[in-house]
């Protein structure tokens, strides 16, 4: 995971095969149990990351502590050649 990840084409994007690999990502994130894979994690050098956060489902934390820790549910999404810019606003988690 040190060396840099290739940006899909849009061509590849709707490809069969990256399709595919997104399915498969969903399913081993969702076995782990995880919030998030990235592909460079399995081997595959591309900019392609998978989140979901089911925070009460997956935590036995109850909705006071799951709003304390400021942890909410974030549905299924694939990030395509993502950016990552640092966050103007401060964290209490950074």
């Amino acid at each position: 995971m040190r060396a840099a990840a290739r940006e899909l084409s849009s061509g590849e994007i709707k490809s069969a095969e990256i399709q595919e690999l997104i399915e498969i990502m969903r399913e081993t994130m969702r076995a782990a149990p995880g919030v998030g894979l990235a592909a460079p994690q399995i081997g595959q050098s591309i900019k392609l990351t998978v989140i979901e956060d089911a925070a009460g489902e997956k935590t036995k934390l109850n909705q006071k502590e799951l709003e304390d820790r400021e942890r909410y549910s974030v549905p299924f999404h694939v990030l395509i050649n993502p950016i990552l810019q640092p966050a103007t606003k401060k964290s209490r988690f950074l």
